[in-house]
Parts: C-alpha cells; sequence; structure tokens
C-alpha cells in the first residue's frame, strides 16, 4: 500500500493557520474517504474494461507479455516507495510553512530519483536475464509509467497532508476515463502491443499534470518551490526503510509468480494466469472497504479497551470472511462461463486457477485483517519474518508446480502459501496480542462449511442449468445461509464507523 492510500485517515491535518478543529477535521476525513473510494471504484471499472479489451485483441504471446511487463513494474514499488510516504505525512503534518515547502520539494525530488532507479532496475532485470528483444522494448516503454508516476503519488502525499484528497480522486477518475478512450481508439485503429501501452503512459501524465498544477496554485499547502535538500533524503529513508520491509516481502509474494512463470513457462501462460488473478484483485476492494474504518477504531481501543478491540477484530474478520466467501459462491461452479463472457472463449481454461486463487484470496485478506490488529497493539516485530517465510515457500512451490502444472500450479502454490500464512499470522496475533479470543474461530469455520456447501450445490446446478442462474443461485443461497447460521450481524457494520464528533 502506498501512503496517498491511506485517504487521509493518518493524523490531524492543517488549515492555513496549522490545524483543523476537531469536527472539522473528521469530516474532511470523511469526505476524503468517500471521494476514493468513487474513484477507485470507477478506476477499477474502467481499468477493467480496458484490460478485457486488450486481452481480446492481443495475440496469447503478446497478451502475456503485456501481463508480464506491468506486473513486472509493480515489482517496482519495492524501489520507488520504501515507504517514504508515511513519513513525510507526519513531518508535513507539523512543519511551519517554510520548512514544509522544503520538505515537500525534497520528498518530490527524492520520488523522481527512486522512479528513475525503478525504471533502470526493471530494463536492467529483462536484459541481464535474456528475455526477447520485444519484451525489453515493451519494458523500455512502459517503464514510463514508474518514472512518471512515482513522483505524481508523491504529489498525492501532499495532497493527503491537508486532507484533499478530492482533487486526486477526481484526477485519478478523469486519467482513467483518457486511458480507456485512448486504448478504444487504438483497438478500432491499430491494435498492437506497443500501441496498447502508450494509454497507460497517458494516464500518468494527466494525473500528474492536473495534481502538479494544483499543487503550484497553492491549493494544497505545501509548495515545491524551494530546492531539494539532498540531507533530508538520508533522514527520509533511515527512518522508512524498516517500515516497509515486510509490506515488500508480501509485494514479491503477490507478483512473484508472475515473474516466475515468465521465466519457466511460456507468456501465454502468463497471460491467462493474469487473467485468472483480475477476480482475486476484486476481493482486494472489499478488504480495503472493510479495513479503513476498523483500523482507526482499533488503534482508539487499544490498550485500554481491549474486549472492544477483540469485539472489533472479530467482528471484522467474520464480514471480511463474508464478503470473500460470496465471490466463492457465486463464481465456483460458472468461473468458466464467467471469464469466458467477459474476456472470451480461449480464457475459459483458467478456471481452475481462479477458484484457487478466489480461495487464497480469502486467506490474504484475513492475513491483511490480523497485520492491522497487530501493527494497532504495536505487536508488529515479527510479522516480516512471517512474511518472509512464506516468500521462500511460495518460491519454492512455484519452482516444482509451474514445470508440471503451468499457471495451474502456480495459483495452487499462491493458495497454499496464503492459507500457511494466515495461520502463522493467527499463531502471532495469539501468543502477541495479550486478548483471548480475538478471532471468531467457530464462526470462521461455520463460514466455510457453509461455502463448501453452496459450492458443491451450484456444482451439480451447473449440469442442468444457465450458468447466469447458477451463479445467482450461489450467492442467494449463501446470504440466505448466513442469516439461518446467524453469521451476519445487522450492526456490524455500524459499529465500523467511527464516532460523530460532537
Amino acid at each position: 500500500m502506498t501512503a496517498q492510500d491511506n485517504n487521509g485517515l493518518d493524523g490531524s491535518a492543517g488549515t492555513d493557520s496549522g490545524e483543523f478543529r476537531h469536527d472539522e477535521q473528521h469530516k474532511a476525513a470523511g469526505r476524503n474517504t468517500v471521494a476514493m473510494l468513487l474513484s477507485r471504484v470507477a478506476v477499477s471499472f474502467m481499468g477493467w474494461a480496458g484490460t478485457m479489451l486488450i486481452a481480446r485483441l492481443l495475440s496469447p504471446t503478446d497478451w502475456g507479455v503485456f501481463s508480464f511487463v506491468f506486473g513486472l513494474l509493480g515489482m517496482m514499488w519495492i524501489f520507488t516507495d520504501l515507504g517514504v510516504g508515511r513519513v513525510v505525512l507526519g513531518r508535513l503534518l507539523e512543519a511551519d510553512d517554510h520548512d514544509a515547502d522544503v520538505f515537500a520539494s525534497s520528498f518530490v525530488a527524492l520520488r523522481m530519483a527512486l522512479g528513475l532507479l525503478g525504471y533502470a532496475v526493471a530494463v536492467g532485470y529483462v536484459a541481464a536475464m535474456g528475455y526477447s528483444g520485444d519484451v525489453i522494448r515493451a519494458t523500455a516503454l512502459a517503464g514510463l509509467v514508474v518514472v512518471i508516476s512515482t513522483p505524481s503519488n508523491a504529489l498525492s502525499v501532499l495532497y493527503q497532508s491537508r486532507l484533499k484528497m478530492g482533487t486526486v480522486a477526481t484526477a485519478e477518475a478523469l486519467a482513467q476515463m483518457f486511458q480507456l478512450l485512448l486504448t478504444v481508439l487504438i483497438a478500432t485503429t491499430h491494435p498492437g502491443l506497443m500501441l496498447f501501452i502508450l494509454p497507460a503512459i497517458a494516464n500518468e501524465i494527466v494525473s500528474g499534470t492536473w495534481k502538479l498544477i494544483g499543487v503550484r496554485r497553492g491549493n494544497v499547502g505545501p509548495r515545491i518551490t524551494k530546492a531539494p535538500q539532498l540531507r533530508l533524503w538520508r533522514e527520509m529513508l533511515v527512518e522508512a526503510i524498516p517500515l516497509s520491509v515486510g509490506l515488500a516481502m508480501v509485494l514479491l509474494l503477490a507478483k512473484v509468480d508472475i515473474l516466475m512463470l515468465g521465466k519457466l513457462d511460456h507468456f501465454d501462460s502468463v497471460g491467462l494466469y493474469s487473467v485468472a488473478y483480475k477476480f482475486a484483485d476484486v476481493l482486494s476492494y472489499a478488504v480495503f472497504a472493510i479495513v479503513t474504518p476498523v483500523a482507526t477504531l482499533l488503534v482508539a481501543a487499544w490498550p485500554s479497551m481491549t474486549d472492544v478491540f477483540r469485539d472489533r477484530v472479530r467482528s471484522a474478520a467474520v464480514t471480511t470472511g463474508l464478503m470473500t466467501c460470496l465471490v466463492i459462491a457465486g463464481m465456483w461452479a460458472s468461473a468458466g462461463e464467467i471469464v469466458s463472457f467477459l474476456y472470451g472463449p480461449r480464457f475459459a481454461v483458467c478456471a481452475a486457477a481462479i477458484r484457487m486463487l478466489l480461495i487464497g484470496a480469502v486467506f490474504a485478506a484475513l492475513s491483511h485483517l490480523v497485520l492491522v490488529a497487530l501493527v494497532s497493539a504495536s505487536r508488529q516485530r515479527a510479522y516480516p519474518w512471517v512474511a518472509g517465510g512464506s516468500l521462500i515457500l511460495n518460491i519454492a512451490l512455484n519452482l516444482y508446480l509451474i514445470p508440471r502444472f503451468s499457471y495451474n500450479g502456480s495459483a495452487a502454490a499462491t493458495a497454499v502459501t496464503e492459507l500457511l500464512m494466515f495461520i502463522s499470522m493467527w499463531v502471532l496475533i495469539s501468543r502477541t496480542v495479550p486478548v483471548g479470543r480475538v478471532m471468531p474461530a467457530r464462526k470462521l469455520l461455520m463460514l466455510a462449511a457453509l461455502t463448501v456447501a453452496v459450492c458443491v450445490i451450484t456444482t451439480v446446478m451447473a449440469g442442468y442449468v444457465h450458468w447466469v442462474v447458477v451463479t445467482a443461485s450461489g450467492g442467494i443461497l449463501f446470504v440466505a445461509g448466513a442469516v439461518i447460521l446467524r453469521l451476519v450481524d445487522h450492526q456490524m457494520l455500524a459499529r465500523f464507523r467511527p464516532a460523530r464528533a460532537e
């Protein structure tokens, strides 16, 4: 997660006089959260539409190269972010106007340097590993996304420091719309691998320019008007790098499959796996919607209200399980038909991979919730060891399974790794957080049993009725079962909302 993902909820923000009153801050944080959530939904929808169009028009190999390149660039976050945004956010909140300008200018300059570093690492990797000229050229062109987006994300942190993320939300939504329009234009004129990369670059240019104009006009507070001070770079990096170790391991865990498939198998397998992974990505938005308010409340409850802390973690775990398992119940029996409808018949073969990745996504979501609870209780010190061990396991499983089962083997490796990581995280929170029964074991087991039962029923139904009916029936049966088993708490979401300011 990058710094802008916190949606302005990391601390108090300042007005021109230096501070928001508490009620103003609360309202501003709410507006920021709503704006960013709406923007993310719009960006997700338009981005998915664009990738479906590209996947249909490119050959299996070119789509695999496209997916590989952007999967590799996604990993460059390890080099381009380094957790610096989290550190800078606190400094911007505390600094006066002059110091804020100096710090902001130095921060953006540092992120520009890190963006160039990420670009060099990506291009250097594909060249050193002996990939084809097409892959190297595609990486060199698409890598401009990293060069532009890295300082652009730094600008987002400036807006976040003043709880003015509405501008960022607008910029990102409009830029994504521009990308989609360019993608459609290319698709209807000269579809090709290299041309389909250009809309992503245009997206970052539009978004970054929009945010930069606002900063230069003084609409945010901190302005990029001072010469960067290199001494501040060292302070930012030294303070930030330890924060990113565990998250970097998790990012590698999510992306290393693409790199290993690209080296141990064919690029058409990379393309199939990427499409299968798109469905698991949907669950991340549900988790984000749950964890954002929960994190704030857990911090407020610890350590003076351990009973409240436990209840909120348990409620969040059940809600996370319900929302993610609902997707499995709806897609299990009709995964092949759904992916064929969205991406085309040639992608129906990745139905098994979709199912395994959805299972892995459920455990990944619960692991993320446990991490939030650990951080809220300041018990996250052992987390990098769990993440590092999971990464090693995932690589070992991929080395064994990919040569034998291709992308299905990689999906199985991901599902197994996420399951074992969740078990490890459960053990970690049980041993380090001095609160009994922090995870709702009985309800999670009931939820698992309900999901299996619905999947069995819909699998039988799939032989007799249309897949749309099967999908709808899976969702209806799951919700009905959850209500009957009293897994649905009608006051659950209400408890997640922060109390209104007096």
